[in-house]
């Protein structure tokens, strides 16, 4: 993928080179990768061309860490959202970390097992995350049902 998309993302999340590679970025890190993530899921080009895995914070993409830790000041390439995803995308990026990996995780576990119920969504996220509540799991996917994710 060209880097040019990933600076214009990361600026757009206010979130600069030098930033994201500090060994104290953790949450801006987490940050990219699932905005990126949810870029793919609406179809967003070219962060399509990400592969994500489950991992321990949620879908996490080995390649995009390459990418935005060899990030330079170069230019950026803005990218065209449209404005409901641009409005999806500053809905989304604004919540919280927690909030954010039970999300992407949600999403990940509903796009791998297609058709499977809500119970079996919410088994299969508290293997690797015994710390959300089913309140926190019902609030969680209220929202991203309301945003047809």
């Amino acid at each position: 993928m060209g880097k040019g998309e990933l600076l214009w993302l990361t600026g757009y999340l206010g979130i600069t080179p030098k930033k994201i590679t500090s060994p104290s970025s953790f949450n801006e890190r987490l940050k990219v990768q699932k905005a990126v993530f949810l870029l793919k899921r609406l179809g967003v080009n070219p962060f399509t061309e990400y592969s994500f895995s489950l991992y321990l914070h949620g879908p996490y993409s080995s390649e995009l860490a390459k990418d935005y830790y060899n990030l330079s000041e170069s230019s950026s390439t803005a990218v065209q959202l449209g404005s409901n995803n641009k409005k999806i995308l500053n809905w989304f990026t604004e919540k919280d970390d927690a909030w954010l990996e039970v999300a992407s995780s949600i999403i990940s576990v509903k796009e791998r097992y297609a058709g499977v119920d809500k119970e079996t969504i919410y088994s299969v996220l508290t293997l690797s995350k015994p710390w959300v509540t089913p309140e926190m799991f019902e609030t969680v996917m209220s929202e991203l049902t309301t945003k047809g994710l």
